[in-house]
């Protein structure tokens, strides 16, 4: 060994040392740690995730701790390409935490042990702000991926508290820890917007943009508008991944970075392609990702998520002898042993067949009485909707003076019953009771309708006139009681010549 050349320990790096007992310099042991600290670097270097079909890899190192962006319209690949990602570096033993806007990230659980925590209960575990702590305490210290699922949160404020604190947590205990750990995170327009960022949490995010690499704490973002998202944050981020865009100011901003051949480009990509940019290596390439491993939970429900067989039987569910919707009708049941008549055979659309009809018309007086009750007004049975406030109040003007004319009717019955009281009280127990079955059997009448004859309906009242209602919200409050008004009076008359036939029904023809 050359008497100028100093020693380095085999350890260290260097050659043997033939004399016992020799003990290194400062200056050898700062070289031999040098050179231990250029292995391993280089050795985190050759570390790489495979993402597209061609087999392109990348640096772990720099998605680890680096800054990303990744971002394409719905349905062009984005989540895909966070997925492959993810699952590569889940696969290679490396943590990270999900900030899953959608609950579309569940999926991952297939293959890989990850604590999904969130604020419903298809979540692992249910957590609030409080929480926040824990979470960031398993995630980086104990080593345990996160999916921080907020899409259970209807307080849009709870959620942002809850991503707030458990990055603040995440990004002290880096300080200490000092490891690779990723955080991705989903709609960063939401939390890190171009315009009003003056958030908590925006701050937040754009100090970790600046200052978390230093602590190896990467961050990626995702989002459908690159234009709504802060653009301090993406002229930082280190590698960005563009799948197909076609809004106008999205264009825009892919063509800053891009270049404007590369953004056209972009309007006409496929699901999975997009232009993947590299800071490392100063590259742009046009790729496709592969498929992600693990169930697509973000994917759009297609048809095929219908079952034909499952509305089988709903009718009967749900008029079971239990449930209220079950009125005890006869005439509402259909057979399943029979089939139901087409419409070219009858007419099915009315619900009447011909021994339904020879039933109906074998009694003329109710004929007669139901006809009266629903003939159409003489305006020819227009619509309530297509008349104008005029209309309408001519309308209720005829609706009362049918009323008047018919309650004159049965004034007229009334006086013509207390003339005779010794028939009318011998016959009306017995068959009022028998004229109710009686026109229950003709048509199905409901039991609040169909009662004693000598119960005569009550009027509508017609509407008061409000002082308070002026403009179009008046008119159209206006326009609204005269045509429940309308209805009333059109259900008061069905009442009414019911009564009527009733009272023809028990005998009392005078």
């Amino acid at each position: 060994m050359n008497a100028t050349e100093p020693h380095v320990p085999r350890r260290y790096g260097g050659r043997p040392d033939n004399r016992r007992g020799g003990a290194p310099s400062t200056q050898d042991l700062y070289r031999g740690g040098v050179n231990q600290s250029s292995r391993m670097a280089q050795e985190e270097r050759e570390q790489h995730i495979v993402v597209t079909e061609d087999g392109r890899a990348l640096p772990t190192v720099e998605i680890l701790t680096g800054r990303g962006f990744i971002t394409g319209k719905s349905g062009s690949g984005k989540s895909n390409t966070a997925s492959v990602i993810t699952e590569q570096l889940l696969t290679d033993g490396f943590n990270l935490l999900i900030v899953d806007t959608e609950g579309e990230y569940y999926g991952l659980k297939e293959r890989f042990e990850v604590l999904h925590v969130g604020a419903d209960e298809f979540c692992d575990v249910e957590v609030a702000p409080d929480d926040a702590e824990s979470i960031a305490e398993a995630a980086l210290v104990e080593n345990v991926p996160v999916i921080l699922d907020v899409s259970g949160y209807f307080d849009g404020e709870e959620a942002e508290t809850l991503i707030h604190d458990v990055v603040a947590h995440l990004f002290r205990k880096e300080k200490r820890e000092r490891k690779p750990f990723l955080l991705l995170i989903e709609e960063m327009q939401e939390y890190l917007p171009q315009s009003g960022g003056g958030t908590d949490l925006a701050k937040l995010l754009k100090r970790i943009g600046k200052r978390g690499r230093k602590r190896g704490f990467g961050i990626c973002g995702m989002s459908q508008r690159p234009s709504s998202v802060d653009k301090d944050f993406i002229t930082q981020c280190d590698w960005l991944v563009w799948h197909r865009l076609t809004w106008k100011n999205d264009v825009s901003i892919a063509g800053d970075v891009l270049g404007s051949e590369r953004a056209d480009l972009i309007q006409d990509f496929d699901a999975g392609e997009g232009f993947l940019l590299t800071d490392w290596d100063d590259s742009v390439d046009r790729v496709q990702f592969r498929r992600k491993a693990t169930h697509d939970a973000g994917a759009t429900p297609g048809l095929d998520s219908y079952d034909s067989s499952a509305g089988n039987g709903a009718a009967d569910a749900l008029l079971t002898e239990e449930s209220p919707l079950d009125t005890g009708s006869e005439t509402a049941h259909v057979d399943s042993d029979h089939d139901a008549p087409s419409c070219a055979d009858s007419d099915w659309g009315t619900g009447s067949t011909a021994d339904e009809q020879m039933t109906v018309t074998s009694n003329p007086d109710l004929d007669e009485a139901v006809a009266d009750a629903t003939a159409p007004d003489s305006d020819g049975g227009r619509a309530l909707d297509s008349m104008d406030s005029t209309e309408l109040e001519a309308a209720v003007e005829r609706e009362q003076q049918r009323n008047r004319a018919l309650e004159n009717e049965v004034a007229e019955l009334r006086a013509s019953q207390n003339e005779h009281p010794a028939a009318g009280d011998t016959s009306t127990d017995s068959t009022s009771t028998d004229a109710g079955s009686r026109a229950r059997r003709v048509i199905d009448i409901p039991n609040d309708i169909v009662s004693s004859p000598r119960q005569r309906p009550t009027p509508p009242t017609p509407p008061a006139t409000a002082e308070d209602r002026t403009g179009v919200g008046g008119v159209v409050a206006e326009v609204g009681d005269l045509s429940l008004f309308l209805l009333r009076s059109l259900g008061y008359r069905l009442r009414l010549g019911s009564y009527l036939l009733r009272r023809r029904l028990a005998g009392d023809d005078r």
